[in-house]
């Protein structure tokens, strides 16, 4: 009887192992994305940030001609 208990014991740890297992993939899949979509707002920001300097540099050289 003791042993059934510990198999039955053993595999219930194996399932809320296996859910952890897949809560664990989700989360490692979500940090995934996160990353790659922080990388990509860092590169629009940049690119955003150039298009103001150049703006910035072309008015100023409007201003100079005026």
């Amino acid at each position: 009887m003791e042993l059934k208990a510990s198999l039955s014991k053993i595999e219930e740890i194996k399932g809320r192992i296996e859910e952890l297992e897949s809560v664990l993939r989700s989360f490692e899949i979500r940090t995934e994305y996160l990353e790659i979509n922080e990388s990509r707002q860092s590169e629009q920001l940049n690119h955003l940030q150039s298009q103001v300097e150049n703006r910035d540099h072309f008015m100023g050289e409007a201003v100079v001609q005026i």
